[in-house]
């Protein structure tokens, strides 16, 4: 196992998380054969298949599973050792770093972050990665993302700064839901309401009405936020938002908020990165500008 080298412990990463062979090659700059090659050499060296391939893709075996962790991290912790060894300039640098947000992340927040790194940093990347609430713990412990911004908490050994607080209103079509700034329960139970699913990363007003036996008369299920003033203006519709993504959508549709007629608690918004390991100068930068420009 001594001779078990670094391109093939990124060759094995990248098969993993990618489930192919093609973007694995494409990923490293290498030809397939080469990618077919070094699992070859894996799976001979560590007496596994490794993966099998699937209508999926690369499916990985059990014996996979347990040693992506370890790989995972021990190429995390190569990295930051270099990066530790380097200087970092955000106004030369190009360098990308991944921030996983949700829709409603995306309206809010992007805005403001772009303003700030293309003023300060033009020449770095930002990609986006879509959450999945249920995932972003990993993908933070494994180094698929540098930072994540969530309003509920993420478990694991995660660092956290908030950069806001919330709290939940009701969005509707102008003229709808009554006069006044709060709703009614008759008036809220009387319209027919867009509901999100969970996994997008709000879930608390969704428990509170389940708590409180609140029936709603649901029109439409979604898994996003951002087709909601389309969907909602000029319909007898209501959804249940944070209120700061109901402003944006007032002002890109003849839509009016409304305080919800029942309690849900605030809620913060966080940045989370992960805290098991030393952060680079890159990294430290990265999380200090996206909460900066955020806060």
């Amino acid at each position: 196992m001594a001779d078990l080298d670094l391109n093939l412990v990124k060759t094995f990463v990248s098969i993993y998380e990618t489930r192919s062979l093609t973007q694995t090659a494409a990923e490293m700059c290498i030809t397939q054969p080469s990618v077919s090659h070094a699992l070859s050499r894996l799976r001979r060296q560590l007496g596994d298949p490794l993966f099998t391939r699937g209508a999926g893709g690369m499916t990985p075996t059990r014996v996979a599973v347990e040693l992506f962790s370890t790989f995972k991290a021990s190429l995390n912790a190569i990295d930051l050792a270099i990066d530790g060894t380097r200087d970092f300039d955000p106004t030369t640098s190009s360098r990308t770093f991944r921030l996983c947000l949700s829709d409603l992340g995306e309206m809010a927040f992007l805005p403001a972050l772009m303003k700030r790194l293309l003023d300060s940093a033009p020449q770095i990347v930002l990609e986006v990665v879509p959450m999945q609430i249920d995932k972003v713990s990993e993908w933070l412990a494994h180094g698929a993302v540098d930072a994540a911004i969530a309003s509920v908490p993420i478990g694991g050994a995660i660092r956290s700064r908030v950069i806001d607080q919330e709290h939940y209103v009701c969005v509707l079509p102008d003229g709808a839901g009554g006069l006044a700034e709060k709703m009614t329960l008759s008036q809220f139970t009387g319209m027919r309401h867009v509901v999100i699913d969970p996994s997008a990363g709000h879930h608390l007003a969704e428990a509170e009405i389940a708590a409180l036996g609140i029936e709603r008369n649901i029109a439409l299920r979604l898994h996003h936020f951002s087709v909601l003033p389309l969907v909602l203006a000029g319909q007898n519709l209501a959804a249940i938002v944070p209120s700061r993504v109901a402003r944006m959508f007032t002002e890109q549709a003849p839509l009016t908020i409304r305080e919800l007629p029942f309690n849900v608690p605030s809620f913060d918004v966080s940045l989370y990165w992960n805290g098991t390991a030393p952060r680079s100068r890159a990294l430290r930068w990265f999380h200090e500008t996206v909460a900066d420009s955020l806060n």
